[in-house]
């Protein structure tokens, strides 16, 4: 080495110990000499790389432009001596590598040597070609689409922006470079601000929908933040903003919530009106029913027709009623099945006696055929299926002249803990047209009177059968033809009783003679606006015992309870001034040893869940039956320990 260059021994010293890769090579690229940060670089020996050796891990496609470099410094000397290429390290593939060197004179002068360091920018380089892919990508990407993109550092500065047409830009293209968003969108920048912090702060894509931002453009856009290269200075974190054009879809969508809320305002207008109209006719009825029922409870043999068909009309007046207001909560999804343990044979036979005398007026035969494999006790609500029996059979008692009903259960299929009873309830009447199998399963629709035999009704019974029967997870078929009968069937699966699923019993209760004068200790406020109805319940009461105190309103109420103790408070819901939502909250935060049951012609879901959520949960449906206000006063007598 000494011989080579001027200050040989330092000059090796110093390459030797450099942190970066150092060599000596002829001007014909002979290597002369390496340090050890160039062998780290390249993975290369020293001995092998002198000579030409240094040339093998050098890629192929770089040899000829490194070559060029060396030729370019034998006529050129004088000249720095600059250029980059790759090579394939044996372990970690392909490294980059820049070379800076300058021509040396030797110790004669009379030949020069090529001194020079090389440093490994693999990292810089990749991150330079990534960063000009997706340069590349966007702007091929960008082109190709009609959205917006912006790109932006992590300081909220826009660096470009990418359009298709620059005259949809609320601003010009240039007015973006360089600032912030706070300082182009001024007060509305917000809602960009916080999702672009977020998206810096989690490293997770954002979406943001927003109105045009000049309130007089009807237009909306999807806004779609994600980040592109992150890194913990700001200043080289990228995040990239699209904006699509929404405006049909989000138009579609608020017609679409438009159409929603109208629907709901006029299911609520619909139960609105079905409250207020049950309110109103069932407050009449109350005082119908109660003063029949009371008759009932002391009447002479002459008076006994008088006061059956009365009761009758009565009972008919109320299902129509009990029907609208049924149908209503199934099509709202309202409806809930109450399950109790039900023997299938006593239920239609029971439905067979209740009707038998309605048939034999028309000269009809009514048969009832149960098969004996049928479990005797399943898991059902008694009522609705009751509904459902009662519903079908009276149809056919009443569109048929002659001939026979008959009502059939016929045990499909039983497992361990269930069992599947095939239902058919058919006629020989008048039979339904082919043409009107569809329709006659629509609220309020009848098969028309030309076409059957002149029968009147409103046609909700087989729409609420039908609906019934979906509740069970089950569907109603039908078998007809005009002049030959109808035959109406159906499968149910029940549950059979096992200690798993038995419900609770119900209390059985027994004549109401039992219960007469049996609650005298028990203390009464009955609140009522309606005369008629406060002398039927006062009377009732009286035939069990109870002297009850009776206000007209709220305000008397109030007063009673200042002066007297009382263990219950029946309160009516609509009454004028004071109401009975307005009282029962009263007695309850100021006399709240007072049992409340709230009795009612308003019967809609949504009055029980409103007590319910105040933590009153007893109510007493007007019109009521003798044996309803029973079990009201033997529960409140329960819950109290009252004696009998």
């Amino acid at each position: 080495m000494e011989t080579i260059l001027h200050n040989g021994e330092e000059l090796y010293k110093v390459l030797q110990l450099a942190p970066i890769g150092a060599f000596i090579a002829d001007m014909e690229g002979n290597c002369l000499f390496v340090n050890e940060e160039w062998e780290r670089i390249c993975g290369l020996a020293c001995e092998r790389s002198l000579g030409k050796g240094w040339l093998d891990i050098i890629v192929k496609e770089d040899q000829p432009a490194v070559a060029a470099v060396i030729q370019g410094a034998q006529t050129a000397p004088e000249n720095p001596l600059v250029y980059s290429f790759r090579i394939e390290h044996p372990r970690k593939g392909t490294r980059y590598c820049n070379v800076n060197g300058r021509a040396v004179a030797g110790t004669s002068g009379d030949k020069h040597y090529l001194i020079g360091y090389v440093q490994d920018v693999t990292d810089e380089k990749l991150a330079e070609i990534r960063q000009r892919e997706l340069t590349t990508h966007l702007q091929a990407l960008i082109t190709s689409l009609e959205d917006i993109v912006f790109e932006l550092d992590g300081n909220q500065v826009f660096r470009n922006v990418w359009v298709h047409d620059e005259r949809i830009l609320f601003i010009p293209k240039k007015d973006f470079l360089g600032r912030t968003v706070a300082e182009v969108l001024g007060p509305q920048a917000g809602m960009f601000t916080e999702v672009l912090a977020e998206v810096v702060r989690t490293g997770e894509p954002r979406e943001l929908v927003y109105k045009h931002l000049d309130e007089k453009v009807d237009q909306w856009f999807k806004a779609c933040i994600r980040p592109v290269i992150k890194s913990p200075d700001p200043a080289n974190y990228i995040l990239v903003l699209s904006i699509q054009d929404i405006t049909k879809s989000k138009q579609d969508e608020l017609e679409l919530i438009r159409a929603k809320n109208m629907a709901e305002d006029a299911a609520k207008a619909k139960s609105d009106f079905l409250s207020i109209m049950s309110h109103e006719i069932r407050t009449p009825l109350n005082g119908i029913i109660g003063i029949a029922n009371l008759l009932k409870l002391n009447y002479t043999a002459e008076q006994e027709e008088y006061v059956s068909n009365l009761l009758f009309s009565a009972d008919h007046l109320l299902q129509l009623i009990n029907d609208i207001l049924d149908l209503n909560k199934l099509e709202r999804d309202q409806f809930e099945l109450t399950y109790t343990i039900v023997n299938l044979h006593e239920l239609v036979k029971n439905i067979h006696n209740q009707f038998k005398s309605l048939a034999a007026a028309k000269h009809l035969e009514l048969e009832s055929h149960v098969d004996k494999d049928i479990p005797k006790k399943v898991v059902a609500d008694v009522i609705r299926l009751s509904q459902i029996l009662n519903n079908l059979v009276s149809n056919a008692i009443k569109y048929t002249d002659k001939g026979k009903v008959t009502i059939s259960l016929q045990l499909a299929s039983k497992q361990t803990e269930k069992a599947t009873v095939h239902f058919s309830v058919s006629d020989t009447g008048v039979g339904i047209p082919e043409e009107y199998h569809d329709t006659i399963f629509e609220s309020f629709r009848q098969v028309p009177q030309s076409a059957v035999s002149e029968q009147s009704g409103t046609g909700l019974g087989l729409t609420i059968t039908q609906k019934l029967i979906a509740l069970h997870n089950s569907r109603i078929f039908l078998n007809s033809k005009q002049g030959e009968g109808t035959e109406f069937y159906f499968d149910l699966v029940f549950d059979l009783p096992t200690k798993k699923n038995r419900p609770p019993k119900r209390a059985q209760i027994s004549e109401l003679s039992t219960y007469a004068k049996k609650f005298k200790g028990m203390r009464i406020l009955f609140v009522e606006d309606n005369p008629i109805n406060v002398m039927v319940a006062k009377r009732q009461m009286e035939y069990f015992g109870i002297q009850p105190d009776c206000a007209l309103n709220g305000q008397e109420a109030l007063d009673l309870l200042r002066e007297n103790k009382y263990d219950v408070a029946f309160i009516d819901l609509h009454m004028p001034e004071l109401d009975g939502y307005a009282l029962s909250e009263i007695i309850r935060n100021e006399y709240s040893e007072v049992h409340i049951v709230i009795f009612t012609a308003d019967i809609m879901p949504e009055v029980r869940r409103k007590f319910a959520r105040k933590g009153i949960f007893d109510i007493l449906n007007k019109p009521f039956f003798p044996r309803e206000m029973l079990s009201t006063l033997l529960k409140i007598a329960q819950v109290r320990k009252m004696e009998l």
